[in-house]
Order: C-alpha cells, then sequence, then structure tokens
C-alpha cells in the first residue's frame, strides 16, 4: 500500500501560499453582499483586520504598471484569519483570496497541501457566487508561492547566495578586502502566454524577530487564459510554480526543502 504525498503533513519552509481572482466588476460592493460575506464567514475566520485595498498589476510590455480605482476595490480590504491564523481570507468589491499562512514565529510550518488550499479557495468561490447570485466575470487569476529560508543555516554570507537560488550577487573587492552585499531586494516579470499572463518573481531579505536573517522567495503567477477552465488555470500555474522550484533552488537545498512540499 503507497503513501501519498498529499495525504501527509510535511514540515517544509513554504511561507505561504495564495489563491486569489480579481473580478471584471465591483461584485461583492453590490447591495451589501461583502457584509453579507463576512458574516457568513465570521464563526469560521472570527480574527478580523482591515487594510488598504489592494491594486491591479499588470503587464504592458516592457512595465508592470498599477492601479487603484476605488469605485472598483471599495476603501477597505477585510482580512479574516482563522484563531490559529494559519488561514486567511481577503476580500474588497472586485477581489477574493484564501491563503495559507506560516505564522512568522514558526520556524518551520505544517504544510498542509495544495489539495486542501485549492479545496478551500473553491469554496470560498462558491460561498460568493452563492450570495450575489450572479456568474463572476474574471480578470484575471493568480496563485503565489512564497518561501521562506534562514540563510545562514545555508552560507556565511549573501555573496554565496548562488549555493541557495540561481542568481549571481556583485561584490566589491579593494586590495586584499572584499565587500559583500547585506540585503537583497530584486523582482522581474516573466510572461507566460500559457496562463494567459505572467509571472511576478521577487527576492528578498529580511530580519525575523529573533535576528535571524531571512531569504524570502516568492512567485505570483497572474493571468486568464479563455481557453482553460478555472481548475485547468491553476493546476497550469501549480505545475509551473513546481517547475520554477526546482530550476531555481540549488539541488542540496531543495533536498533539505523538499520540493515535493509544494504538491
Amino acid at each position: 500500500m503507497h503513501t501519498m504525498i498529499l495525504e501527509t503533513k510535511p514540515k517544509t519552509h513554504i511561507s505561504e501560499v495564495i489563491c486569489g481572482v480579481t473580478l471584471k466588476e465591483p461584485v461583492l460592493g453590490k447591495a451589501g453582499y461583502i457584509f453579507e460575506l463576512v458574516n457568513t464567514l465570521k464563526p469560521d475566520y472570527p480574527v478580523i483586520r482591515y487594510a488598504n485595498p489592494l491594486a491591479d498589476g499588470e503587464l504592458k510590455d516592457f512595465v508592470l504598471e498599477t492601479s487603484l480605482n476605488h469605485d472598483q476595490t471599495g476603501h477597505i480590504l477585510y482580512q479574516l484569519n482563522t484563531n490559529d491564523l494559519h488561514w486567511l481570507v481577503q476580500i474588497q468589491f472586485n477581489k477574493f483570496f484564501h491563503s495559507w499562512v506560516r505564522r512568522n514565529d514558526e520556524d518551520v510550518g505544517s504544510y498542509p497541501g495544495y489539495t486542501e488550499i485549492y479545496k478551500k479557495f473553491s469554496l470560498l468561490k462558491t460561498l460568493i457566487h452563492d450570495i450575489s447570485k450572479t456568474e463572476l466575470a474574471v480578470k484575471f487569476y493568480e496563485l503565489t508561492y512564497q518561501d521562506r529560508i534562514f540563510w545562514q543555516n545555508y552560507i556565511c554570507d549573501l555573496s554565496e547566495v548562488d549555493r541557495i537560488l540561481k542568481i549571481k550577487m556583485p561584490v566589491i573587492k579593494t586590495g586584499n578586502r572584499i565587500y559583500s552585499p547585506n540585503n537583497i531586494f530584486s523582482k522581474c516579470t516573466i510572461p507566460i502566454d500559457k496562463v494567459g499572463g505572467f509571472a511576478l518573481v521577487s527576492v528578498n531579505t529580511a530580519t525575523a524577530k529573533n535576528n535571524r536573517q531571512i531569504i524570502s522567495f516568492q512567485c505570483t503567477i497572474r493571468g486568464l487564459n479563455e481557453h482553460l477552465t478555472v481548475n485547468e488555470w491553476y493546476e497550469t500555474a501549480h505545475v509551473i510554480q513546481i517547475d520554477l522550484f526546482n530550476d531555481f533552488f540549488d539541488q542540496k537545498v531543495q533536498q533539505t526543502v523538499g520540493n515535493k512540499f509544494l504538491r
């Protein structure tokens, strides 16, 4: 009898997985639907916060353009967490997201697997459809993975980051001294016609509460392909995420982080 990977809950460096939808119209801003949705979700997501609404980000040739229209977004992004803070729903007039999140105070988290995350997202999408009683005209879908790694577990300084990720950082050599970078802030876009959109890939460093140094690797795949069903689009994006992880992380790091954890 074989054990399925999807049935396990491995310890992993994945810190967040987000499934999201941006709508063509501010559906949840009509007839008080967003308040009905918040009240329906409250028993399971009782920790509620409020933030500024999210802008749209679209790739126009070589430029990532952002736009914020409050008639479309509304003025509030509702953030609803479970009590353990591992599950997060975010909603505004024209967007909704379902996320699994590893808390910042956790070294590694018990990853539930992509199938469980996507199932919860699908239930949210069905609930929104039932409350609004309308077809949800989609502007674009998105799937985000974020990995957070304590880089000092692997290397001495960031001049050696290519031993973790397939990137090379510049150093300054003066006489017998070598000056290495102490932070990274990098972002790029990659057009992907298969999903009718693009990937936004970022590599950043940060400091945890205990002063440990972090590399955050994040990829958001965003787009809409009219030839794919919603399930097909997300499965296509999921496979691309796995391929990117396999290609971008050093093989030795993959053995400790575990590429199977994306599944």
